[in-house]
């Protein structure tokens, strides 16, 4: 079967960290075409992994053609316009979270990208993690369920030793109106959402709750749809110039679900915990540092056997964002059950978080 020929739209941490690494060692796909405004970015990825063809601006990459499928690696205010042209020419997209800033616009890109048959997967890298799998497949019914907690500590990533700086490409070239015009954009967009576009509102929204809380609320509504369970939002908080927030629901079985974010640059370690508690199990599951693929995934499970506590522990081993990449590939050709983080998922994330940030403190 022919490779799918990609496309990457932005060129920054992600793409070059994780992204086009990926691609590139893939032999599913076929690296045609990446666009960046910054040339430095663009030429450059180009040069360092034999892309034929590369461009400044992504409508041009479009329009040059032979893409069946792009990755969207672009800043969120940029990503509804970039999916719904690639949908409206039948290009598949896998979308770096968050798939957009407004759920207007989200169910706009779920709507055409149903009626286009085009597959848009959301980059929810860790509901691709094996260990995920055996967290649900251990799950207890629902009615002993008495809390789901998950917490981070973000010790900053977007440096060394998390991500590789020194190779990388940065595009201090990108100009000003291109800036100006992000800028603009993502102010409108969060505007649009949530009733506000002052600087603190935009970085608290599109940064804290869409880029750092939305990966554990799309990781918890992935537990709740094996129960069939609701949340409703209940209260947040954002609080450390927008360093730090916290988010509280409940679930339809009274169970309450609270998830938290810390950016701890002091603390030069990255945790993230998922803990399940039960009337009788806990069930924790902790995620290793992103883009270190030999870090293992961690799931513990606390039960009681004849009076006794009884604790099992597995670590699992695993890239999640290569199985990420080769379930959209999966997806594009044809398995409807491959891809786990359609638009339509993320329709329910973005609405969520919405609502949660509207009734911050």
């Amino acid at each position: 079967m022919a490779a799918l020929r990609v496309g990457v739209v932005g060129g920054g941490l992600i793409a070059q960290a994780v992204h086009v690494p990926n691609l590139d060692a893939s032999a599913e796909v076929a690296l045609a075409a990446i666009a960046d405004p910054s040339r430095i970015v663009a030429e450059g990825m180009a040069a360092r992994y034999g892309i034929p063809s590369w461009h400044l601006d992504w409508r041009a990459m479009l329009d040059a053609g032979g893409l069946d499928a792009i990755v969207v690696c672009s800043p969120h205010a940029t990503h509804a316009q970039i999916v719904l042209a690639a949908i409206e020419l039948g290009i598949h997209c896998l979308v770096e979270k968050p798939l957009c800033i407004d759920p207007a616009d989200a169910e706009t890109i779920a709507a055409a990208a149903d009626a286009a048959g085009v597959v848009v997967q959301i980059g929810y890298m860790k509901r691709y993690d094996p260990a995920f799998d055996l967290l649900l497949a251990g799950l207890p019914d629902p009615d002993g369920l008495r809390m789901i907690d998950v917490t981070t500590y973000d010790p900053w990533m977007s440096r060394e030793p998390y991500v590789p700086w020194g190779s990388m490409l940065r595009g201090d070239d990108i100009p000003d109106a291109v800036l100006a015009e992000g800028r603009l954009a993502e102010a409108r967009q969060v505007g649009a959402a949530v009733g506000a576009d002052d600087p603190a509102t935009v970085r608290s929204f599109s940064y804290t709750f869409l880029a750092c809380l939305v990966h554990d609320v799309n990781l918890i509504h992935g537990v709740l749809e094996r129960w069939g369970l609701d949340a409703v939002p209940v209260s947040s908080a954002a609080w450390a110039d927008g360093k730090a927030a916290s988010a509280e629901l409940r679930l339809a079985n009274g169970a309450r679900w609270r998830t938290s974010w810390l950016l701890l640059p002091g603390l030069e370690r990255f945790e993230e915990r998922v803990r399940l508690s039960f009337r009788d199990q806990l069930h924790t599951l902790t995620f290793p540092v992103p883009y270190h693929e030999t870090a293992p995934t961690v799931l513990e499970v606390l039960t009681t056997a004849e009076g006794a506590p009884v604790d099992a522990r597995s670590s699992q081993v695993s890239d999640s964002y290569v199985a990420e990449l080769a379930a959209f590939v999966a997806a594009v050709r044809g398995d409807a059950g491959a891809g786990r983080t359609p638009a339509l998922q993320s329709v329910r994330d973005l609405v969520v978080l919405r609502d949660l940030f509207r009734l911050r403190e």
